[in-house]
Protein backbone atom coordinates (compact mmCIF):
# COMPACT_ATOMS: atom_id res chain seq x y z
CA UNK A 1 0.00 0.00 0.00
CA UNK A 2 2.77 2.47 0.94
CA UNK A 3 4.52 1.75 -2.36
CA UNK A 4 1.33 2.51 -4.29
CA UNK A 5 0.90 5.84 -2.48
CA UNK A 6 4.54 6.69 -3.21
CA UNK A 7 3.94 6.02 -6.89
CA UNK A 8 0.87 8.30 -6.75
CA UNK A 9 2.85 11.14 -5.18
CA UNK A 10 5.58 10.71 -7.79
CA UNK A 11 3.01 10.73 -10.60
CA UNK A 12 1.75 14.13 -9.40
CA UNK A 13 5.04 15.58 -10.66
CA UNK A 14 5.28 13.54 -13.85
CA UNK A 15 6.64 15.92 -16.54
CA UNK A 16 3.60 15.80 -18.86
CA UNK A 17 1.11 16.54 -16.08
CA UNK A 18 3.39 19.14 -14.52
CA UNK A 19 3.85 20.90 -17.86
CA UNK A 20 0.13 20.92 -18.62
CA UNK A 21 -0.82 22.44 -15.26
CA UNK A 22 2.03 24.96 -15.41
CA UNK A 23 0.97 26.19 -18.85
CA UNK A 24 -2.71 26.49 -17.90
CA UNK A 25 -1.98 28.49 -14.75
CA UNK A 26 -0.33 31.21 -16.85
CA UNK A 27 -3.20 31.55 -19.32
CA UNK A 28 -6.40 33.59 -19.35
CA UNK A 29 -9.42 31.86 -17.79
CA UNK A 30 -7.22 29.34 -15.97
CA UNK A 31 -10.07 28.01 -13.82
CA UNK A 32 -12.20 26.88 -16.79
CA UNK A 33 -9.21 25.47 -18.67
CA UNK A 34 -7.88 23.69 -15.60
CA UNK A 35 -11.27 22.13 -14.82
CA UNK A 36 -11.56 20.82 -18.39
CA UNK A 37 -7.98 19.51 -18.29
CA UNK A 38 -8.68 17.84 -14.92
CA UNK A 39 -11.92 16.19 -16.04
CA UNK A 40 -10.36 14.89 -19.24
CA UNK A 41 -7.35 13.55 -17.39
CA UNK A 42 -9.32 11.91 -14.59
CA UNK A 43 -11.80 10.22 -16.94
CA UNK A 44 -9.08 8.74 -19.15
CA UNK A 45 -6.69 7.87 -16.32
CA UNK A 46 -9.28 6.15 -14.12
CA UNK A 47 -11.00 4.49 -17.08
CA UNK A 48 -7.81 3.04 -18.54
CA UNK A 49 -6.62 2.04 -15.08
CA UNK A 50 -9.76 -0.02 -14.48
CA UNK A 51 -9.53 -1.53 -17.97
CA UNK A 52 -5.92 -2.57 -17.36
CA UNK A 53 -6.87 -4.10 -14.01
CA UNK A 54 -9.66 -6.05 -15.72
CA UNK A 55 -7.17 -7.32 -18.29
CA UNK A 56 -4.78 -8.27 -15.51
CA UNK A 57 -7.56 -10.11 -13.73
CA UNK A 58 -8.39 -12.11 -16.84
CA UNK A 59 -4.84 -13.31 -17.53
CA UNK A 60 -3.21 -12.86 -14.13
CA UNK A 61 -0.53 -10.48 -15.37
CA UNK A 62 0.01 -6.78 -15.83
CA UNK A 63 3.53 -6.01 -16.88
CA UNK A 64 6.04 -6.42 -14.06
CA UNK A 65 4.75 -5.91 -10.55
CA UNK A 66 7.08 -4.58 -7.92
CA UNK A 67 5.35 -6.96 -5.50
CA UNK A 68 6.57 -10.12 -7.22
CA UNK A 69 9.45 -9.04 -9.45
CA UNK A 70 12.96 -10.41 -9.11
CA UNK A 71 15.61 -8.82 -6.87
CA UNK A 72 17.68 -8.08 -9.99
CA UNK A 73 14.80 -6.11 -11.48
CA UNK A 74 14.29 -4.15 -8.23
CA UNK A 75 17.98 -3.28 -7.95
CA UNK A 76 18.08 -2.35 -11.65
CA UNK A 77 15.03 -0.10 -11.17
CA UNK A 78 16.77 1.50 -8.18
CA UNK A 79 19.83 2.29 -10.31
CA UNK A 80 17.62 3.90 -12.97
CA UNK A 81 15.78 5.89 -10.31
CA UNK A 82 19.01 7.12 -8.71
CA UNK A 83 20.33 8.13 -12.15
CA UNK A 84 17.14 10.13 -12.76
CA UNK A 85 17.45 11.71 -9.31
CA UNK A 86 21.04 12.74 -10.08
CA UNK A 87 20.13 14.16 -13.50
CA UNK A 88 17.25 16.26 -12.18
CA UNK A 89 18.61 17.12 -8.73
CA UNK A 90 22.31 17.94 -9.14
CA UNK A 91 23.98 20.88 -10.86
CA UNK A 92 26.09 18.57 -13.02
CA UNK A 93 23.02 16.49 -13.91
CA UNK A 94 20.98 19.53 -14.92
CA UNK A 95 24.00 20.81 -16.86
CA UNK A 96 24.05 17.49 -18.73
CA UNK A 97 20.35 17.89 -19.52
CA UNK A 98 20.92 21.47 -20.73
CA UNK A 99 23.85 20.27 -22.85
CA UNK A 100 21.70 17.55 -24.41
CA UNK A 101 18.95 20.08 -25.12
CA UNK A 102 21.48 22.44 -26.68
CA UNK A 103 22.87 19.72 -28.96
CA UNK A 104 19.34 18.66 -29.90
CA UNK A 105 18.46 22.26 -30.75
CA UNK A 106 21.62 22.62 -32.83
CA UNK A 107 20.78 19.47 -34.81
CA UNK A 108 17.28 20.79 -35.48
CA UNK A 109 18.66 24.15 -36.62
CA UNK A 110 21.14 22.39 -38.90
CA UNK A 111 18.30 20.41 -40.48
CA UNK A 112 16.27 23.61 -40.94
CA UNK A 113 19.18 25.38 -42.60
CA UNK A 114 19.71 22.40 -44.92
CA UNK A 115 16.00 22.29 -45.78
CA UNK A 116 15.02 25.97 -45.84
CA UNK A 117 18.32 27.79 -46.14
CA UNK A 118 17.77 29.54 -42.80
CA UNK A 119 16.73 28.83 -39.23
CA UNK A 120 12.97 28.91 -38.84
CA UNK A 121 11.34 30.25 -35.69
CA UNK A 122 11.11 27.45 -33.14
CA UNK A 123 7.61 26.21 -32.37
CA UNK A 124 6.35 25.65 -28.87
CA UNK A 125 5.43 22.06 -27.91
CA UNK A 126 2.02 21.03 -29.27
CA UNK A 127 0.46 21.03 -25.80
CA UNK A 128 1.47 24.67 -25.28
CA UNK A 129 0.10 25.63 -28.71
CA UNK A 130 -3.19 23.85 -27.97
CA UNK A 131 -3.63 25.38 -24.52
CA UNK A 132 -2.67 28.82 -25.84
CA UNK A 133 -5.89 28.85 -27.85
CA UNK A 134 -7.87 29.14 -24.63
CA UNK A 135 -10.43 26.56 -25.73
CA UNK A 136 -12.10 24.55 -22.98
CA UNK A 137 -12.70 21.67 -25.42
CA UNK A 138 -9.04 21.59 -26.47
CA UNK A 139 -7.99 21.71 -22.81
CA UNK A 140 -10.22 18.67 -22.23
CA UNK A 141 -8.57 16.82 -25.11
CA UNK A 142 -5.09 17.83 -23.92
CA UNK A 143 -5.92 16.48 -20.46
CA UNK A 144 -6.97 13.17 -21.98
CA UNK A 145 -3.82 12.83 -24.09
CA UNK A 146 -1.24 14.08 -21.59
CA UNK A 147 -2.57 11.90 -18.79
CA UNK A 148 -2.39 8.48 -20.39
CA UNK A 149 -0.94 6.02 -17.82
CA UNK A 150 2.72 6.71 -17.09
CA UNK A 151 5.35 4.34 -15.62
CA UNK A 152 4.54 5.01 -11.95
CA UNK A 153 0.84 4.42 -12.61
CA UNK A 154 1.57 1.16 -14.40
CA UNK A 155 3.77 -0.01 -11.52
CA UNK A 156 0.96 0.83 -9.08
CA UNK A 157 -1.63 -1.01 -11.18
CA UNK A 158 0.68 -4.02 -11.31
CA UNK A 159 0.95 -4.00 -7.52
CA UNK A 160 -2.82 -3.69 -7.12
CA UNK A 161 -3.37 -6.61 -9.51
CA UNK A 162 -0.75 -8.77 -7.77
CA UNK A 163 -2.21 -8.09 -4.30
CA UNK A 164 -5.55 -9.56 -5.41
CA UNK A 165 -7.72 -6.92 -3.78
CA UNK A 166 -11.49 -7.20 -4.05
CA UNK A 167 -13.11 -5.34 -6.94
CA UNK A 168 -14.35 -2.59 -4.63
CA UNK A 169 -10.95 -2.18 -2.96
CA UNK A 170 -9.17 -2.08 -6.33
CA UNK A 171 -11.55 0.61 -7.65
CA UNK A 172 -11.07 2.69 -4.49
CA UNK A 173 -7.28 2.40 -4.79
CA UNK A 174 -7.37 3.51 -8.44
CA UNK A 175 -9.56 6.51 -7.58
CA UNK A 176 -7.39 7.47 -4.58
CA UNK A 177 -4.26 7.11 -6.70
CA UNK A 178 -5.67 9.53 -9.26
CA UNK A 179 -6.89 11.99 -6.63
CA UNK A 180 -3.32 12.15 -5.31
CA UNK A 181 -1.83 12.27 -8.79
CA UNK A 182 -3.95 15.30 -9.78
CA UNK A 183 -3.29 17.26 -6.58
CA UNK A 184 -1.55 20.07 -8.48
CA UNK A 185 -4.76 20.63 -10.45
CA UNK A 186 -7.16 20.06 -7.54
CA UNK A 187 -5.61 22.58 -5.13
CA UNK A 188 -5.91 25.59 -7.50
CA UNK A 189 -9.44 24.48 -8.52
CA UNK A 190 -10.56 24.44 -4.89
CA UNK A 191 -8.96 27.85 -4.42
CA UNK A 192 -10.75 29.31 -7.45
CA UNK A 193 -14.04 27.97 -6.08
CA UNK A 194 -13.58 29.31 -2.53
CA UNK A 195 -11.76 32.59 -3.19
CA UNK A 196 -11.18 33.47 -6.86
CA UNK A 197 -9.51 36.86 -6.26
CA UNK A 198 -7.01 35.67 -3.69
CA UNK A 199 -6.31 32.46 -5.58
CA UNK A 200 -5.24 34.27 -8.75
CA UNK A 201 -2.29 35.89 -6.96
CA UNK A 202 -1.38 32.66 -5.19
CA UNK A 203 -1.58 30.71 -8.46
CA UNK A 204 0.86 33.11 -10.12
CA UNK A 205 3.37 32.56 -7.32
CA UNK A 206 2.69 28.81 -7.36
CA UNK A 207 3.27 28.65 -11.12
CA UNK A 208 6.64 30.41 -10.74
CA UNK A 209 7.54 28.04 -7.91
CA UNK A 210 6.67 24.99 -10.03
CA UNK A 211 8.79 26.28 -12.89
CA UNK A 212 11.76 26.82 -10.57
CA UNK A 213 11.46 23.65 -8.50
CA UNK A 214 9.83 21.05 -10.77
CA UNK A 215 13.08 19.19 -11.50
CA UNK A 216 14.06 19.15 -7.82
CA UNK A 217 10.71 17.64 -6.86
CA UNK A 218 11.07 14.95 -9.53
CA UNK A 219 14.54 14.27 -8.14
CA UNK A 220 13.20 13.76 -4.60
CA UNK A 221 10.55 11.27 -5.68
CA UNK A 222 12.99 9.45 -7.95
CA UNK A 223 15.36 9.08 -5.00
CA UNK A 224 12.54 7.80 -2.76
CA UNK A 225 11.51 5.34 -5.46
CA UNK A 226 15.13 4.20 -5.78
CA UNK A 227 15.50 3.68 -2.02
CA UNK A 228 12.24 1.72 -1.89
CA UNK A 229 13.24 -0.51 -4.82
CA UNK A 230 16.76 -1.01 -3.52
CA UNK A 231 15.47 -1.97 -0.06
CA UNK A 232 13.00 -4.47 -1.50
CA UNK A 233 15.64 -5.93 -3.81
CA UNK A 234 18.08 -6.44 -0.93
CA UNK A 235 15.38 -7.99 1.26
CA UNK A 236 14.46 -10.41 -1.52
CA UNK A 237 18.11 -11.35 -2.04
CA UNK A 238 18.62 -12.02 1.65
CA UNK A 239 15.61 -13.97 2.08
Amino acid sequence: MAQILLYAAGSAFFPALLAGVSVILTRERPAALLLAFYIGGMVVSIGLGLVLLEVAGSDGNLGTSSSNSSPIFEIGAAIVAFALAWLTGSKRGRAAIDSWRGKRKSRKEAKQIKKHGEVQEAKDPWAVRVLDRGSVLLALVAGMILNLPGPFYLFALADIAAAQYSTTEAIILVVVFNLIMFTLAEVPLIGYWLSPETTQDRVARFSNWLESNGLRIISIFAALWGLSSLGKGIRDLLG
